[in-house]
């Protein structure tokens, strides 16, 4: 099972700063349905600081975040849950949207939400693709596409799952930092030993000797 990490503000905002820097403009334009500049980033992020709108990401062995999905709640009549996806280019096709996906429709089952719902670029193919597969219904306006997935009635499994979920996050996180610090610690060290200095002694017809 793929390990999605609950993000907090600010302590992951660097991650997620380097996350939307490694996309391209085309990439962003696909995930917030326009094109932005510089600054949209560091703004959208402070909005999401400020509104508490969860983030949910997945680390790739060196920590790097490879994808992230925010999960909205929608305030009006029927209360759905609008996911908004993004994954780095190499590691698309693996996966990771849909299981940020599915971590969202058990996010809004462990809070009573009753639909999940994404809104993307007609243009969007890949998304509108794994929307389809999952179920939603895709409605089309004005080359900008809504797609909608009513979530059953959450149960008391549903909102323990979610905690368990958070706690595996947090397992493989730390799992993830600490392997990254041992091959660290394990890493060659920047030194020449003994008889590496002695082989290039003799190749430059320099003798050393070495006691």
């Amino acid at each position: 099972m793929t390990a999605i990490v609950r993000l907090h503000l600010p302590r992951h905002r660097a991650s997620l700063e380097a996350h939307f820097a490694a996309h391209s403009s085309e990439d962003l334009r696909l995930r917030f349905c326009c094109s932005i500049g510089p600054e949209f980033v560091a703004n959208y992020l402070d909005r999401l600081q400020t509104t508490s709108v969860p983030s949910y990401g997945i680390f790739n062995p060196g920590l790097e975040l490879i994808a992230v999905g925010q999960f909205s709640e929608i305030d009006q009549p029927g209360h759905d849950l609008e996911a908004g996806l993004s994954v780095l280019e190499p590691y698309r096709r693996q996966g990771l949207a849909a299981a940020l996906l599915c971590r969202a429709a058990s996010y809004g089952r462990s809070r009573g939400l009753k639909a999940m719902v994404i809104h993307c670029l007609a243009g969007n193919t890949p998304m509108l693709s794994l929307a389809r597969r999952l179920g939603m219904t895709i409605e089309m306006s004005r080359g900008e596409a809504d797609g909608r997935l009513k979530l059953r009635a959450g149960t008391a499994f549903d909102f323990w799952s979610e905690i368990a979920y958070d706690h595996a996050g947090i397992a493989d996180s730390v799992a993830k930092a600490w392997q990254l610090a041992v091959q660290s610690a394990l890493a060659p060290a920047s030194f020449s030993s003994p008889r590496h200095l002695l082989c290039q002694a003799k190749r430059s017809r320099i003798h050393i000797r070495i006691s």
